[in-house]
């Protein structure tokens, strides 16, 4: 009896811990199909120094305990986030198009997600081996940043920057359609992971 309200006692303060290493500082916004990105969000002053009008930073970032793999699911223990003090856009030289600009960082946002929920299920997949060591969820993360950055730059490359309607339209389709495909794997669920 002793064990098991120890035990208790223990996964009780682990899920505090975790819940507290979750929080986001200042200048952070965690990915959310209503909440979109605004020029408000943008903290780094603009500047000529910059090669770019506008840059976005985003962190995919995970807290995983050994206890999880008891979970129902693991999407709590990803997040998508936007680095606000690590992002700027130059309002003068996008005074025009600031929408367009900001839509399309946007996109990359809405990327960084597909990535973040394809973490989520890859490891719920593997959450069995996590019991015996973190270095999955290592390798899962190194790969899925490595994923997001090849990505990033292809969806870059092929839109011109976001100036290629047609090719901007073909990712925006793409990225909804993974978004809904992996619609069980995002933040907000917090039902049992059913896997097909």
């Amino acid at each position: 009896m002793k064990k098991k309200k120890l035990l208790i006692i223990v996964l009780t303060f682990m899920s505090f811990i975790n819940v507290e290493a979750q929080k986001l500082v200042e200048g952070q916004k965690l990915w959310s199909a209503d909440n979109k990105l605004t020029i408000k969000d943008f903290k780094v002053n603009n500047s000529d120094n910059y090669n770019e009008v506008v840059y976005s930073q985003f962190i995919i970032s995970h807290s995983v305990r050994s206890f999880d793999f008891l979970k129902r699911n693991l999407n709590k223990k990803v997040l998508n986030i936007f680095a606000g003090n690590a992002s700027w856009i130059d309002t003068v030289k996008v005074s025009k198009d600031r929408d367009l600009y900001i839509d399309f960082q946007q996109l990359q946002f809405d990327l960084a997600e597909t990535e973040a929920r394809k973490f989520r299920k890859k490891l719920f997949i593997s959450k069995n081996k996590i019991a015996k060591g973190f270095s999955i969820v290592s390798e899962i993360s190194n790969q899925i940043i490595s994923d997001f950055t090849q990505r990033r730059l292809k969806l870059v490359k092929e839109t011109e920057g976001g100036r290629n309607k047609e090719q901007l339209k073909k990712w925006k389709n793409d990225i909804e359609k993974e978004l809904k495909d992996l619609h069980q794997f995002r933040f907000e669920n917090k039902k049992r992971i059913k896997l097909k």
